[in-house]
């Protein structure tokens, strides 16, 4: 199959970040890396074991210079189309290291760029299934040493592999942060210290913690009101039921255009990551748009990506259960401090921005 590709400059190994897939998570980043290059068309190589061989006949353009084509790369056509594709563009960027395995064949064109996203050896380990560990330990060594570049959404990854494989020395390495272009919202005033308002805006998977966030919104029902905005909240108030909690906790699900609203009603937001390889060289979405909305996180281990070396400040789990959390005065310099988190994580983004213009020339 012959295909035009002459007006791509870049194009992405992931799905195409239009309409209703952007939601969070995973296409929030997709997104976020795609508004860097708006300035031109990009190409969308959706690439899954169930595409067939006529799939990979149609570009679909989706509007607003996004396409995109899906492709099998078992499929020997498929497979030329790709290197068909790398003769065209300036470089091919890879969306997590699960996807680098079916690019790995053409690391050596020196036209791949892979965004690691999270640690994947140590999240299959996390997830329950460690003997993928070492398949992924074998492609992120591959892709260190192959790739045009590789983008780490903190510098605590970047010291992670340093650490883990001190033998190899990536071409380039790019700082590319986690982060929310959202428009924090006027807080209001308020009469009084208590009760505060804390507040959850995500999923219930295993490492979000819900039974903690629960227990903390138990003993603390004297002093709290606790707000859950989530797709799983009859879940959750399920599980508020099974433990006991009747009071004080609201369990609602609200849209993203209305999470700013939600962070401006909020003293406290829920982030009660576990201390874990994973964890300490992420950059949850969570924890940066709780410091540009002025909500003071509420954390189980402060060891998250470079939160914490840049100077957050946050309470811990176990300080908010004892009472022993800021009053208004001084959650009023907390928000200032987070604000300047904040600032410099942004410029950390357009830092790594810029960088990926460069490449692609």
């Amino acid at each position: 199959m012959a295909h035009d590709f002459s007006k791509f400059r870049v194009a992405f190994v992931a799905p195409c970040p239009y309409g209703e897939r952007v939601q969070e998570g995973w296409m929030s980043r997709i997104a976020a890396v795609d508004a860097i290059f708006g300035d031109g068309p990009r190409l969308y190589v959706h690439l899954g074991s169930h595409h067939s061989k006529a799939d990979g006949e149609i570009i679909h353009d989706h509007g607003d210079g996004l396409h995109e084509i899906c492709l099998n790369v078992t499929e020997h056509a498929h497979r030329d189309t790709i290197g068909s594709l790398l003769d065209h563009v300036r470089f091919l960027y890879v969306h997590t290291v699960h996807l680098a395995e079916f690019v790995a064949p053409w690391l050596d064109t020196g036209k791949i760029v892979v965004d690691f996203h999270g640690v994947v050896p140590e999240e299959e380990t996390m997830l329950g299934r460690p003997e993928l560990a070492p398949k992924y330990e074998v492609i992120e060594q591959q892709v260190l040493e192959g790739a045009m570049a590789c983008v780490m959404v903190s510098q605590a990854m970047q010291e992670h592999y340093i650490a883990k494989y001190p033998q190899l020395s990536p071409r380039r390495c790019i700082i590319l942060p986690i982060v929310e272009a959202m428009e924090a919202e006027s807080r209001g005033r308020r009469d009084g210290e208590l009760p505060v308002r804390v507040v959850y805006a995500g999923g219930t998977q295993a490492w979000q913690n819900l039974d903690a966030m629960l227990g903390v919104a138990r003993s603390s029902q004297s002093v709290g009101r606790f707000r859950f905005l989530s797709h799983d909240h009859e879940l959750i108030r399920r599980r508020a039921a099974e433990l006991g909690i009747q009071e004080g906790i609201e369990c609602l699900f609200s849209p993203k255009s209305r999470l700013a609203a939600e962070y401006a009603a909020a003293d406290f937001g829920f982030a009660l990551r576990d201390d874990s390889p994973v964890n300490r060289v992420s950059s949850p979405t969570k924890i940066f748009e709780y410091l540009q909305c002025g909500v003071i996180p509420i954390v189980r281990s402060p060891r998250l990506g470079d939160f914490q070396s840049l100077g957050y400040r946050y309470v811990t789990e176990e300080e908010f259960s004892s009472g022993l959390f800021p009053d208004s005065s001084s959650r009023a310099w907390m928000i200032d401090d987070n604000l300047g988190v904040a600032r410099k994580l942004r410029d950390r983004f357009r830092i790594g921005a810029a960088e990926l213009i460069a490449l692609r020339g």
